[in-house]
């Protein structure tokens, strides 16, 4: 994944988990994935936490508990990849520990347990095109139409003014174009705020959390663009180091491996003493 998929990928979990921790926008997407249920309200809706360690820490999977009769998981996903199912499946394990746990719930006796019944979905804002509006282990990960384990994950990947979720693809989309005309700028997500309250697309959300949907988009800029500064300094030492073996293997003089460190990577005659001393083996 390039840099500025990265930035987009980040930028987008973050405000997509930042938008539906809401109650309003959390009852919004119930509403949207079940509109049959017109009783449900803010109360009944419980946002389901979980340590990231087995999501190699990116916060861009939402667990809702309705009523604790039904938990909807929703993945936000801008680069497609059908290991999702892996994914989705571990985080249902590890939710459903979790819940066992809090309700003080025992797995070895006799009775049922009474859990929540799962419901799985994606939201993909990415530019490649989705034929299947469902996906599941059986079928796309083993290709088994007998396997014993199955996960059924429906995909959600098209823009609708109409509900809450379509205008946060619209979002996706309108910040995609912004970066690529602006980079990794400020102006990116000030313009894309913009485009969206003239085009109604989460207007009241932007409105009342302006300044935080900048502020998350600032820090993540700013981490990618120290990331990528960090990751081209490493691999330019690595260049480096590679260079000073070399020479050494070739039997060259450190003088002589000195001045080729200036003359490939314009350092001057001390930066490339003092890498030549770090890296040349006794």
């Amino acid at each position: 994944m390039n840099d500025d998929a990265k930035v987009k990928r980040a930028a987008k979990n973050t405000v997509f988990l930042d938008l539906f921790t809401l109650p309003e926008y959390s009852l919004q997407m119930v509403q949207t994935l079940h509109p049959e249920m017109t009783d449900i309200t803010e109360a009944d809706i419980k946002i389901l936490t979980l340590n990231p360690v087995i999501l190699n820490g990116q916060y861009n999977d939402l667990a809702l508990l309705v009523r604790d009769k039904l938990i909807i998981f929703v993945e936000a996903q801008s680069t497609w990849s059908i290991n999702i199912l892996v994914r989705i499946l571990l985080y249902l394990s590890a939710t459903y520990y979790e819940y066992i746990h809090d309700h003080e719930l025992n797995v070895y006796t006799s009775k049922k347990l009474v859990l929540p019944e799962p419901e799985f979905y994606v939201i993909y804002t990415g530019e490649q095109k989705i034929e299947r509006e469902v996906i599941s282990l059986r079928e796309d990960f083993w290709g088994n139409p007998d396997a014993k384990v199955d996960l059924q994950v429906r995909v959600i990947h098209a823009e609708d003014k109409s509900d809450v979720i379509g205008q946060y693809i619209i979002f996706c989309h309108v910040l995609d174009g912004q970066i690529k005309i602006h980079g990794r700028q400020m102006k990116a997500a000030e313009e894309a705020i913009r485009i969206c309250q003239d085009m109604e697309v989460l207007r009241a959300y932007l409105e009342s959390r302006k300044k935080e949907v900048i502020g998350i988009m600032k820090m993540l800029f700013d981490q990618d663009y120290a990331s990528m500064v960090y990751g081209r300094e490493q691999r330019k030492l690595g260049r480096i180091e590679n260079t000073i073996e070399m020479c050494q293997d070739f039997g060259t003089s450190i003088s002589e491996a000195i001045r080729r460190l200036v003359a490939k990577f314009g350092l001057s005659q001390e930066e490339a003493a003092e890498y030549v001393h770090e890296f040349w083996r006794s």
